[in-house]
């Protein structure tokens, strides 16, 4: 199973991504559903070299 890092991000703070690491999709969106209980607007971010680009769903 291929891996992809992953991270939270937030629209209030979008310089401020918490890595969650290497994990498959389905794990990462895990992940963010759990945390959008205590911050809503935070959303799955995928890095694409050294930089984090926002998922295709959010």
């Amino acid at each position: 199973m291929s891996s992809t890092e992953y991270g939270i991000a937030s629209p209030s703070r979008p310089d401020d991504v918490e890595p969650l690491g290497r994990l498959n999709r389905l794990s990462a969106e895990a992940v963010v559903a759990d945390s959008r209980l205590a911050w809503p607007d935070v959303y799955l971010v995928q890095a694409a070299g050294n930089t984090w680009t926002p998922t295709t769903e959010q």
